[in-house]
């Protein structure tokens, strides 16, 4: 491309100060079609000689094309010996002329003596008008609307409003019975919940139970020893976690030693109770001893 611009800016510099190359009698000029519309395109095939050392470029701004415009061009390749070679082109017009006009193309060749525009020989083509001779030259007008069949129904769009509410009120209907078809299945499943043990009476009883059921044997252990700290210090002892009863019967004034002794027995029933600890026979009598020196031995 730059030797192109240079090429082009040096021949049309030449043309303007009157030095125009005469055309060689090697050039050539062929053309593929001929005969055609205006606007089609054809195709012209150059061949231009020239020294081997010259570039040779297609001058598409030259007034000798006549009534075509360039469209395209490339090059087909060079041949020739060490002093003279023939340069071949491609080059893709289009007529904008009716009748039949004249074609010359014109290349410019730069060598190291300066640089020339050289017109090739020239090409008839016959170029026809898209219309026929009769046509007459104005749009005609174009035919009025017409109606389509097929239109919509006028109760199309009311039966589908009706639709879509019939459609989410079975839908509605199918998943309220749905659910409640669940909820008797889960009840059915459910098993029933068990009654709670019944909460021994007495240190008595509960020697008898802690073996069997160590679990309701301590929770009714830890119920006495709650209900006796409460009597006794006025604290809400069966509100309060076992940590927190510690803490409130330490602050409170009373006896630390009596407090540590509540809080490790409440922690063992807790371990017994939710935690699924089960203390040795000889652990469980020692525990029961406890908590009976806890509520008994009050004063």
């Amino acid at each position: 491309m730059k030797a192109l611009a240079v090429a082009i800016a040096l021949a049309v510099a030449f043309v303007a100060a009157g030095q125009a190359a005469a055309q060689d009698p090697g050039d050539t000029t062929a053309v593929t079609i001929s005969s055609l519309r205006i606007a089609a395109r054809t195709t012209l095939l150059l061949e231009v000689r020239a020294p081997a050392d010259a570039i040779v470029e297609v001058d598409p701004t030259a007034e000798s094309w006549g009534g075509v415009e360039v469209v395209r061009w490339v090059s087909l390749g060079i041949e020739g010996s060490s002093a003279e070679a023939v340069h071949r082109f491609e080059v893709v017009v289009a007529p904008f002329a009716i009748g039949a006009i004249s074609v010359e193309p014109s290349v410019a060749v730069v060598t190291s003596d300066g640089a020339a525009v050289r017109t090739l020989p020239a090409v008839r083509l016959e170029v026809r008008p898209t219309l026929a001779a009769d046509a007459p030259l104005e749009l005609s007008p174009l035919p009025p609307p017409g109606s389509i069949g097929g239109a919509e129904s006028p109760l199309l769009r009311p039966a589908l409003v009706v639709a879509a509410v019939a459609a989410f009120a079975a839908l509605g209907t199918a998943l309220f019975f749905g659910l409640q078809l669940v909820r008797r299945l889960m009840a059915r499943r459910e098993p029933p919940a068990e009654a709670p043990a019944p909460v021994p009476a007495g240190f008595d009883a509960i020697e008898e139970l802690i073996d069997a059921d160590p679990v309701s044997a301590y929770r009714s252990l830890a119920a006495m020893v709650r209900g006796e700290i409460a009597r006794r210090f006025g604290l809400p002892a069966t509100a309060l976690t076992t940590s927190e009863l510690r803490a409130r019967m330490e602050s409170s004034g009373s006896d630390r030693f009596l407090a540590r002794l509540v809080g490790g027995f409440l922690e063992e029933c807790d371990a017994v109770v939710y935690a699924g600890y089960r203390p040795a026979a000889e652990r469980r009598r020692a525990d029961l001893t406890m908590a009976r020196e806890i509520v008994e031995g009050a004063p």
